[in-house]
């Protein structure tokens, strides 16, 4: 099992595991509707609701702020809820989170002390 972590526009922020070739369903159903992969720059994946602001989604101001940490701030702004994985494989496959990934988004928000 790989894992996720999902934070919402309210800022709860919730674990999932997944199987690694069968990550889909689990994005999909964690932003609600058509994805769209942020690459951010330590190997970590943010996914988000591709039609977050045609559908008026609320801001995300967590997934804003780390946004703006890798890509500059006031670049664009995260509308709807988000997943966080890892990056993809050698084969395109959606990996888990590692430690060091998780130790990174720990300076965002707070992550369960379960994972």
């Amino acid at each position: 099992m790989a894992l996720a972590i999902t934070v919402t526009t309210s800022g709860d922020v919730k674990t999932t595991d997944f199987v690694v070739g069968n990550s889909y369903e689990m994005i999909r159903e964690g932003v609600g509707g058509w994805i769209e992969c942020v690459a951010l720059n330590n190997g970590i994946d943010m996914w988000v609701n591709e039609e977050g602001k045609v559908n008026g989604l609320p801001l995300n101001l967590t997934a804003t702020v780390i946004f703006g940490g890798n890509f500059g701030l006031g670049r664009d702004i995260i509308m709807g809820d988000v997943v966080f994985t890892g990056g993809v494989d050698e084969d395109g496959e959606t990996q888990g989170l590692t430690d060091a990934h998780l130790d990174y988004l720990r300076n965002y928000f707070d992550i369960p002390a379960t994972v």
